[in-house]
């Protein structure tokens, strides 16, 4: 299992169909792109594939700079998302479009094969706004 580069921006494609999403505080800081859960306070924070009692995931979370508890915080459970890194380069670029992305043992990463704890969070799809299409992920998490 290899973790995915770490996300620095996630952009929601609204106008490509269904999307399930909450949006709740965090329960400490929280990257954007970041598998999550609810903690015992219904606050979201970074899940794990490591070990069941973390790789509860709800959805990935959808907001720009949550680096503290208490900031309200968008958990994309289903929809299509855009993941860029740093320096603006598709997180996904690597991964074949069909193949699952997973939850990581790392807590709060993205990986290209099941953890511990087999926690499949969506497919990677092309979007076809450009030539040759762009990866995105189709998030289904269960």
């Amino acid at each position: 299992m290899a973790d995915l580069a770490p996300v620095a921006r996630v952009n929601l494609l609204e106008h490509l169909g269904e999307r399930t999403e909450v949006s709740v505080p965090a329960g400490a800081a929280l990257a954007p792109g970041a598998p999550s859960r609810f903690d015992d306070d219904g606050k979201a924070v970074a899940a794990s594939a490591a070990a069941a009692g973390t790789a509860d995931v709800y959805g990935v979370n959808a907001t720009r700079g949550v680096n503290q508890a208490n900031i309200t915080c968008q958990i994309v459970r289903r929809g299509k998302v855009a993941l860029y890194d740093a320096d603006g380069a598709n997180v996904l670029a690597d991964v074949p479009f069909g193949a699952l992305v997973y939850a990581s043992n790392t807590a709060g990463r993205l990986a290209d094969a099941a953890g511990t704890v087999t926690v499949p969070l969506g497919r990677v799809v092309p979007l076809w706004s450009s030539n040759p299409p762009e990866p995105v992920l189709d998030l289904d998490v269960r």
